[in-house]
């Protein structure tokens, strides 16, 4: 079964962008909560309560509004981008229900819910069309709201994006931060993975669910996350599905993310730059999850040029491919591979990467490699793999066979997978000089926003799979 497993009694939510800020209400109140600003407590009608909303800067000018990640400092995270946007912007920042000053409660607050919270802002205090910001949480909530209301933002910024790729592929470090313990399905023998499921489990009776039964039931909400908004809405935000959102996106979009986020990772900015149809990526080093308070600086000179002219011209074509034949590599560790090859047989080899690679037979044996923005296959089977660990990100497979695996795990996102037969399929293939293995091993799949297209098999799929003889994609 598909699932998330869960502490019974709630875990304390970690990190100090998580932790409760007291009296947060009196200080909006007095108005401590950003400087300068002019505080608002208006009704909203998606959870019937009311929301604080900040407003500063010029009422003639153009309109921005900020929405903030998980924490219950709100909008209070722009505070350092709030003091220069108001000298140029009409700024608007609320702060969701359940965060800040907000009114909170067990209630589902999932990005939709928000998209609703921040139409009643946007018609109460912004005028059309306007530039939207979010971070983490709030960067899913503006995808979502920029899809719903497409007329209403003619410019996005998504700042460190959580979920994005199938939750088994991306929630687990976002979720642990909460305070909520993910392990993925466990349908696959690995040892390694088994074993990591016999830790997590032992301290601790658990229940396996599907987190919609969660976020849909008050009484699993308050059982299983203790009613706790952070830990409601990030479940939420990792099990949101973006499929038909993204393409629906109209807005110049520009995607911020900090090189060292361990919560949201880099891989998350790429597919969403490879998936929205007016997107780019600017990527700040020495930044983690969170920009805006660990390099304001850094992040203000990226978003200056695009809040006033837009995205910037593409980038030219990349220089033609060195041609390479056929190339083995046999247990090196973090060897690169570019350019163009007949045949690429990886053996024993850890940490290797393909990128902006054509590889017309690709054989991967006991290893773990990382493939980027890369074209395989086209023959009789364009990628093998047998007891390895394969992340594609971007990029086409395909073959008769476009994947034959045993006993590997493949995470696949943003990629086109077409085969003829078979798109992915578990078997063998023999070894030079050996006889092959008569049973192949189940293997497990994820695939995140990736088209796929088989005799069986036809669409833009998000999900996990189990791979059997019987069981081909």
């Amino acid at each position: 079964m598909k699932g998330i497993i869960f502490s019974i009694r709630a875990c304390a939510v970690g990190g100090a962008l998580f932790v409760a800020a007291a009296g947060a209400t009196a200080q909006a109140a007095r108005g401590e909560g950003i400087p300068g600003t002019e505080i608002h407590r208006i009704d909203e009608p998606v959870f019937g309560g009311k929301v604080v909303v900040y407003e500063a800067g010029r009422a003639d000018a153009r309109t921005i509004l900020l929405v903030h990640g998980i924490g219950d400092g709100g909008a209070r995270d722009y505070r350092a981008q709030i003091e220069w946007l108001k000298k140029s912007f009409h700024v608007v920042a609320p702060d969701l229900p359940g965060f800040g000053a907000s009114d909170k409660g067990n209630l589902l607050y999932s990005p939709s819910n928000y998209a609703g919270v921040l139409k009643r802002v946007a018609d109460r205090f912004l005028e059309r069309p306007f530039i939207l910001v979010g971070h983490s949480m709030g960067a899913v909530v503006s995808l979502r709201y920029a899809a719903t209301f497409p007329e209403d933002v003619d410019r996005l910024v998504v700042i460190d994006a959580p979920g994005v790729l199938h939750r088994v592929s991306s929630a687990s470090q976002f979720l642990a931060y909460l305070g909520v313990e993910f392990v993925p399905p466990m349908i696959d023998p690995m040892e390694e993975i088994a074993n990591l499921a016999r830790r997590l489990l032992a301290p601790l009776a658990r229940l396996r669910l599907d987190p919609q039964v969660i976020l849909a039931s008050e009484q699993l909400r308050e059982t299983l996350l203790g009613g706790d908004p952070a830990k409601i809405s990030g479940l939420a935000v990792v099990s949101e599905d973006l499929r038909t959102a993204l393409p629906r996106v109209r807005a110049q979009t520009l995607l911020v993310w900090g090189a060292q986020d361990a919560l949201a990772p880099l891989r998350n900015g790429r597919v969403l730059a490879l998936e929205l149809p007016q997107a780019q990526l600017q990527v700040i080093e020495g930044a983690a999850h969170t920009p805006m308070i660990e390099a304001p600086e850094r992040l203000r000179a990226v978003l200056e040029p695009f809040l006033a002219l837009g995205l910037p011209p593409p980038q030219a074509a990349s220089r033609p491919r060195a041609k390479h034949g056929d190339v083995r590599c046999l247990k090196e560790r973090n060897r690169v591979f570019e350019g163009e090859y007949d045949r690429l047989t990886l053996e024993g080899c850890t940490r290797a990467r393909i990128r902006q690679a054509r590889v017309r037979a690709l054989r991967i044996l006991d290893s773990s490699v990382t493939i980027d923005d890369s074209r395989i296959g086209g023959g009789e089977t364009g990628l093998y793999a047998r007891g390895s660990s394969i992340d594609v990100t971007g990029g086409r497979i395909e073959g008769d066979v476009a994947i034959l695996t045993s006993g590997s795990r493949l995470d696949l996102a943003a990629v086109e997978v077409q085969g003829r037969k078979a798109a992915v399929k578990a078997g063998v293939q023999a070894e030079e000089g050996r006889k092959a293995a008569a049973v192949p091993q189940r293997s497990s799949v994820v695939l995140s926003l990736s088209r796929v297209r088989s005799p069986t098999t036809r669409g833009e799929l998000h999900d996990f799979y189990s791979i059997t003889p019987e069981s081909p994609l």
